[in-house]
């Protein structure tokens, strides 16, 4: 099971498909600013909320619920992931989100490529991945960072 979701990590997701529990139960957004100057620091925040009036069941990887972001530049390659060099323990966590409940994670990008070099300034497409026991993973809508020289 572990090298299925190391296998599922490594690979680079469709931007934008999610698989909620029950059909838009879940809604799982994307928090980035629109643009950003090089070298600052970016704040990214994915998250999940029930948006329905009766609790939910939520399935997740990892003792701390492992969350990925991407980035990927203009020409689709995935410049960052942030699970890029994780190990992720091979742990099912199943929480069950109360109505309007909201979870929350969030990291910090800093500019720089899964090599360790900064990036260019230019624009870049973000999304959000939560790894679970789901045939497909669930991921956020793409968002576009534009970074500034």
């Amino acid at each position: 099971m572990l090298a299925t979701l190391l296998a599922l990590l490594v690979m680079a997701p469709t931007p934008g498909r999610g698989h909620p529990t029950v059909p838009d139960s879940l809604r799982f957004t994307l928090v980035v600013p629109d643009t950003i100057r090089t070298g600052q620091p970016v704040r990214i925040t994915l998250r999940l909320t029930n948006v329905t009036a009766h609790p939910v069941e939520a399935h997740f990887m990892g003792r701390e619920i492992a969350f990925d972001i991407v980035v990927a530049g203009k020409d689709g390659r995935v410049v960052w992931r942030r699970l890029a060099h994780a190990v992720v323990p091979g742990i099912l966590q199943v929480k069950i989100l109360s109505p309007n409940e909201r979870l929350e994670f969030s990291d910090v990008w800093r500019q720089e490529g899964d090599d360790g070099k900064p990036v260019a300034p230019g624009s870049y497409t973000l999304w959000g991945v939560l790894p679970s026991d789901d045939r497909e993973q669930r991921q956020t809508e793409t968002a576009i960072l534009h970074i500034s020289p």
